[in-house]
């Protein structure tokens, strides 16, 4: 990390963590930062408790997954975004963000098989952005700090409101998050909650994340990274998605090849862990912070 990254806002010393929550919970995110991108870190989620999970330096991560809707309707400026707003944030947060990942969507074609008659149309998305967390104290006093000028900031790059949650990652598998560049190709994976839905999460880190990369080795996959998530955007909701899935392409060529081969495969061993199927969509790095 930069000396400049360093050197930027930390959580004030005179804040402990309820007074920042409070603050963020009831005068930032349920109003003003809402529309930034989230909610402040759960008071149920800490650092120091928080169980280790392989794969992960020991450490159990937190992130936010951020996911803006697509539409005929729906206006995001992506160069904006990464050029202005992504800054900006990385500027006010400084060392309490570990890195951000802004993606894009690129145009999808039309399906090869039709739905079937009656069946609602698959969701669209225009980006996916994740967060990860290097400092949770600091990160929820930025969230109070700097939340009216990132809102001020919304309207040049956006018209949707995005569904936010927070998640903790679970495992990973391949590269380090660092080695990821612009430009590349990031199969995003969203596994939709509701009530009474099961998920077994320790079930994918242990047997099916595994079975992926074993099937499609390095040569098509890049990384792979596994998180749960944790709380939606007003403190104490549920998350959008019980879990998400970054899957980091290395060859698109020997990925397609490998999904052919081994598709019927992974889909054989999803009721294994998950009462629901997932939402699906290839993005694209478009900027680093």
């Amino acid at each position: 990390m930069s000396e400049s990254r360093k050197n930027d806002d930390q959580a004030p010393a005179t804040h402990n963590r309820r007074e920042v929550l409070q603050s963020a919970g009831s005068a930032v995110t349920l109003g003003m930062l809402a529309s930034a991108f989230g909610a402040a870190v759960p008071d149920a989620v800490r650092a120091a408790d928080s169980p280790k999970a392989e794969g992960t330096g020991g450490q159990r991560g937190h992130a936010m997954t951020i996911v803006y809707p697509g539409g005929d309707d729906i206006k995001f400026d992506p160069d904006y975004y990464r050029d202005h707003h992504l800054k900006l944030i990385m500027k006010l947060y400084g060392s309490s963000i570990k890195r951000f990942e802004l993606r894009t969507v690129p145009p999808m074609p039309a399906p090869a098989i039709p739905p079937a008659a009656g069946a609602p149309p698959p969701p669209k998305f225009s980006a996916a952005v994740n967060i990860w967390i290097a400092n949770l104290d600091a990160f929820n006093a930025n969230n109070a700090k700097h939340g009216p000028e990132l809102v001020a900031d919304v309207p040049h790059f956006t018209n949707a409101q995005p569904t936010i949650q927070f998640d903790e990652l679970h495992g990973e598998m391949g590269q380090p998050a660092g080695a990821m560049k612009l430009g590349d190709t990031c199969l995003t994976i969203l596994y939709p909650n509701s009530e009474g839905v099961r998920w077994d999460v320790e079930y994918y880190r242990t047997h099916h994340m595994p079975l992926i990369m074993k099937l499609y080795g390095k040569n098509a996959i890049k990384r792979f990274e596994l998180r749960k998530g944790a709380t939606g955007q007003a403190p104490g909701s549920p998350p959008t998605y019980i879990g998400s899935v970054n899957i980091y392409i290395n060859d698109q060529t020997a990925f397609d090849a490998a999904g052919k081969q081994h598709g019927p495969t992974l889909v054989k061993d999803v009721p294994h862990f998950s009462s629901v199927m997932p939402i699906a969509f290839p993005t694209k790095i478009h900027g680093i912070g």
